[in-house]
């Protein structure tokens, strides 16, 4: 997808053997570990933009929530509006509604100080275990926070059908 193109991409992928995942969710970490990603020519791996503020944010808001970040070796600098939320790792006591939930507050508190009509895109992924399925699933979205509040919407829907 281009990072110009300005349609949505909202998928979820079933990770086959992951072993950084699987170490940390055999470790005793819970919550959110946000961890460095390889990013296109980039030498080795970096944070995404917002990895900083987004854990600063998360560390205030939820202070219950335990998040760790990963060093990287470079912090990717990328000039627009958009939201480039770091790649991250849940543990098993973060379920995928609630993170995003969380990506959504921490938008809203970002755009307050917007200019009206000033609306940028988010980009994120996040790597958790689908318990009921047994498997470990990647969840990629890029799109606007209406976008965003529709998958949550999905999710929680998914979640009433299957009771």
């Amino acid at each position: 997808m281009d990072i110009f193109d300005d349609k949505e991409s909202c998928e979820i992928v079933i990770i086959d053997g992951d072993k950084e995942f699987r170490d940390f969710l055999n470790s005793s970490l819970s919550g959110i570990m946000i961890v460095p990603e390889k990013y296109q020519g980039c030498e080795g791996l970096v944070l995404k933009p917002d990895a900083g503020d987004f854990s600063k944010w998360l560390r205030k808001n939820k202070p219950e929530l335990n998040v760790e970040v990963r060093k990287a070796d470079k912090r990717l600098v990328l000039k627009s509006n958009d939201f480039w939320l770091p790649f991250v790792f849940l543990a098993q006591d973060v379920a995928l509604p609630f993170y995003l939930n969380l990506v959504t507050n921490y938008v809203y508190d970002r755009m307050k100080g917007a200019l009206r009509g000033e609306k940028g895109r988010i980009h994120l992924e996040a790597m958790y275990e689908d318990k009921q399925e047994g498997v470990v699933k990647k969840f990629h979205f890029e799109g606007d926070v209406d976008g965003l509040q529709k998958a949550i919407k999905q999710f929680d829907l998914n979640k009433f059908m299957d009771k």
